[in-house]
């Protein structure tokens, strides 16, 4: 065996755990610098609400630290350490071995040396005291791995777990923003660009997400004035949303709002020249089922009728109008028709309640023309039956004479009234009530002999009564007369309990 090439395995394996070393501390330290660098850039970019110039500045920026970490803490000491630096290191660490591996190393590389086999194996005995786990001892390695094992899972929980803006922060910065993600401050605007008639008033509304700033700033800048952006504070409502109103607009005005660190685009309302409403009469079209008439309002504007009704609106301009609607708060809209007279015309079909105004198109923006009307739906009440008479369950003798009473009512009127019985479960028997058709109050009696069905004890008889009107039917509990012997309900007459 050669003492030289045992002397270079030697050196070779103090090279290799130095290389080790040296990766698992570079390891750590990009770890470290990525996560002490997320949360820097998180915890300033929270400060500004995340800007998207700023966030691709912060990203490149921790791309570089992190390469630089990788550079610095990898890749520079991997390349340096050569095997003339493993033995340096070697000698430093050991100075019991005397520069003797220096030696060999120097002298090895001169050619042949007829004492350089003695020096190796002189060497060899000193590196005894110098064993190669020395240089990374797996204590050392254990403990750093561990730091960068946490580093790394603590950056991961960051990305993909935390919770707050931390969590936000560092997944936009690693992961970019994802599109079901939700922006963890923002600040959204109403109406934006919007076209109103000249000398109206227009609100502006701003809803904030995870931010309450100290004030909230409308500025605004009016066609044709030379005093640049002028700010205003919004009022904040009981919604948490804020609102300021510009008050009769003469002119075109550019406008943006500010809250915090956040700024919204720019917008424009437009003002135009369009006609106003004089007039609105209403023509009600009931539901054919009420039997009501058609009904004309004139001076009209909120609509007030009962469910289903068709409310035929004519509304009179002061000029011609063009791509005119109605628009409902449900976002329906129904465009006007007409213009003989500036009249249009346009029909509501009450089916709940809302809301509405007048409107037009121009320029491809709607641009309101009235205030809000309001629009109530009555609901038809159900009709009403009561089975007055017995009342109640029953009991009567087989040949009883049983008296039945029913009463009904109904808004508009009833259009059937029924009573129904049926004996031991048996077809179903009815009997009309209603006496006169439409009538809202009605009321009928029928006597139902017992007698004729040959009744046993024991024998049941169900009844209960229905009513219909034009959209819906009502119906009564069932009552049971029951048939009992003679000597039972003689007896129960005796004590008042009868009713026959």
């Amino acid at each position: 065996m050669s003492n030289q090439r045992d002397l270079n395995a030697y050196i070779a394996r103090v090279r290799q755990r130095l290389q080790l070393r040296a990766s698992v501390r570079g390891a750590v330290l990009l770890f470290a610098a990525a996560l002490l660098g997320t949360v820097l850039a998180v915890v300033y970019l929270n400060r500004e609400a995340f800007p998207t110039d700023s966030v691709s500045r912060a990203r490149l920026l921790l791309v570089v630290v992190s390469a630089a970490a990788a550079g610095f803490g990898i890749a520079w000491p991997l390349l340096r350490l050569s095997r003339q630096r493993a033995v340096q290191r070697a000698e430093a660490q050991f100075p019991a071995l005397e520069d003797s591996l220096t030696t060999f190393h120097q002298r090895q590389g001169t050619g042949a040396d007829p004492f350089i086999e003695l020096l190796a194996a002189d060497t060899l005995r000193r590196t005894e005291a110098a064993p190669t786990t020395s240089f990374a001892p797996p204590a050392l390695l254990l403990g750093m791995s561990l730091a960068g094992v946490l580093c790394l899972l603590a950056l991961l929980w960051l990305i993909f777990a935390a919770p707050g803006y931390l969590g936000y922060g560092a997944s936009l910065l690693w992961r970019g923003e994802q599109k079901s993600a939700q922006p963890l401050y923002g600040l959204h605007v109403a109406p934006g660009d919007v076209a109103v008639r000249r000398n109206s008033d227009q609100s502006i509304t701003a809803e904030l997400t995870n931010l309450q700033p100290d004030m909230v700033q409308v500025f605004a800048h009016f066609a044709g004035s030379d005093r640049g952006w002028e700010p205003a504070p919004m009022q904040r409502q009981a919604s948490g949303s804020y609102r300021f109103t510009f008050t009769g607009l003469p002119q075109n005005v550019e406008y943006y709002v500010a809250a915090g660190p956040l700024t919204s685009p720019h917008y424009t309302v437009r003002v135009v020249d369009l006609p106003s409403v004089k007039s609105m009469k209403v023509t009600y079209h009931y539901p054919k089922w009420t039997g009501l008439k058609t009904e004309t309002e004139e001076h009209a504007g909120d609509l007030r009728a009962i469910e289903g009704t068709e409310a035929e609106l004519q509304i009179e301009m002061d000029r011609p109008l063009k791509d005119g609607n109605l628009l409902l708060d449900s976002g329906k809209t129904i465009h006007l028709t007409g213009g003989a007279g500036n009249r249009y015309t346009g029909t509501v079909a009450m089916v709940k309640d809302g809301a509405y105004h007048v409107a037009a198109t121009d320029s491809g923006q709607t641009v309101r023309m009235s205030e809000d009307y309001f629009i109530a739906t009555d609901k038809a009440e159900e009709p009403q039956i009561a089975l007055d008479k017995p009342g109640r369950d029953y009991r009567a003798s087989p040949i009883e004479e049983v008296g039945l009473h029913v009463r009904g009512l109904a808004q508009f009127g009833l259009r059937d009234m029924h009573l129904h019985y049926s004996v031991n479960g048996g077809a179903d028997k009815d009997v009309a009530m209603l006496r006169q058709p439409g009538a809202r109050n009605a009321d009928g009696s029928y006597t139902l002999r017992l007698e004729d069905y040959k009744l046993q004890p024991g024998d049941v008889v169900s009844v209960y009564a229905t009513a219909k009107d034009g959209h819906a039917e009502a119906k009564t509990e069932i009552s049971f007369i029951q048939a009992e012997p003679f000597e039972r309900e003689f007896s129960q007459s005796q004590q008042g309990g009868g009713g026959g």
